[in-house]
């Protein structure tokens, strides 16, 4: 499909030379080289025996690896988000300033080839940032995982365990180590940080302030963790056995089709940190509601965007 112009409509590879440059912009960004490491640093301290683990929550062995779990994908969810929303609002802003921007939109690119390429870029990073920290807090599990199942031996043996009942011990030990159901949670806070960065390009199309943009992302990011209390007081019954009202309920539909529900990103990492099954079909449907998200905030954007004047 093209324009009278000749130019298509849409081009993959158009979008994937504007997402390496893209990539080159963020790495060159201040934000960054602030945000990255230290991310890294807070994951990397896990090498060592920090107070976190110190007090009762740390006298059984399962409890301390989780809490080192959810200490890195806290961390995880954490940087990406933050820099999902930072990048992003820095990026639209940014090369209206440099006027790479019309540029760009004079070669002629069409805006959405311009716009899903500056996404894809975000969403690169993202990328490649988490799977170094992913990296960095397997290798850290798994040598605390070992430790952990050594030190539990010692004392199982101690106090007159057999053999056979250490190794049931330190194979519960290993379950809660190294894993694909971790990965799972890895790969819930980057489908949650792409749906971030979806939000705040739809935001930075219509924003005149890269802080009005930062702001408005981090409530978005806010309701989408809470709204799925507010969906649930609206679909069930009142505290006297009341059905919500059909405008009750419309209003909570057009909440959860607006604002995505964080909270099962959440319950997918949390899943994953107490080594809980978690289902391919589940991660699939994750996957779908991400690219839906994506998908959509990505359209609303070209429609504002195609109305500004460059």
């Amino acid at each position: 499909m093209s324009d009278r112009s000749g130019t298509s409509f849409f081009s993959p590879r158009r979008a994937g030379i504007i997402a390496l440059s893209t990539v080159t912009q963020l790495v060159r960004m201040k934000v960054f080289y602030f945000l990255a490491p230290i991310a890294l640093l807070f994951v990397g301290l896990q090498f060592f025996d920090v107070f976190w683990y110190e007090g009762p929550e740390a006298s059984q062995p399962q409890q301390e690896l989780m809490m080192h779990k959810n200490l890195c994908l806290g961390t995880m969810m954490l940087f990406s988000s933050l820099f999902a929303i930072v990048s992003t609002a820095l990026l639209i802003p940014g090369d209206i300033e440099d006027r790479t921007l019309y540029t760009i939109l004079c070669k002629p690119v069409p805006r959405l080839d311009y716009l899903v390429g500056k996404l894809l870029g975000v969403i690169s990073v993202i990328f490649v940032a988490m799977l170094v920290m992913d990296i960095l807090m397997v290798v850290t599990l798994h040598y605390r995982t070992q430790a952990v199942s050594a030190e539990l031996g010692e004392y199982l043996g101690a106090i007159g365990w057999g053999e056979e009942e250490v190794r049931q011990g330190q194979a519960e030990v290993a379950s809660h180590g190294p894993s694909l159901i971790l990965q799972y949670g890895v790969l819930a806070h980057f489908f949650k940080a792409s749906i971030i960065a979806a939000v705040a390009l739809l935001i930075s199309t219509f924003s005149t302030s890269t802080l009005f943009t930062i702001a408005s992302s981090v409530m978005i990011w806010i309701i989408g963790a809470v709204q799925s209390l507010a969906r649930e007081g609206l679909f069930t019954k009142g505290e006297y056995g009341v059905e919500p009202g059909m405008v009750d309920r419309i209003l909570g539909t057009i909440i959860s089709l607006v604002f995505p529900d964080f909270q099962l990103f959440e319950s997918v990492s949390d899943g994953a940190a107490r080594a809980m099954e978690i289902g391919v079909f589940d991660m699939l449907h994750l996957g779908g509601l991400t690219f839906f998200y994506i998908a959509i905030y990505t359209v609303l954007s070209w429609f504002v965007f195609s109305d500004k004047e460059f």
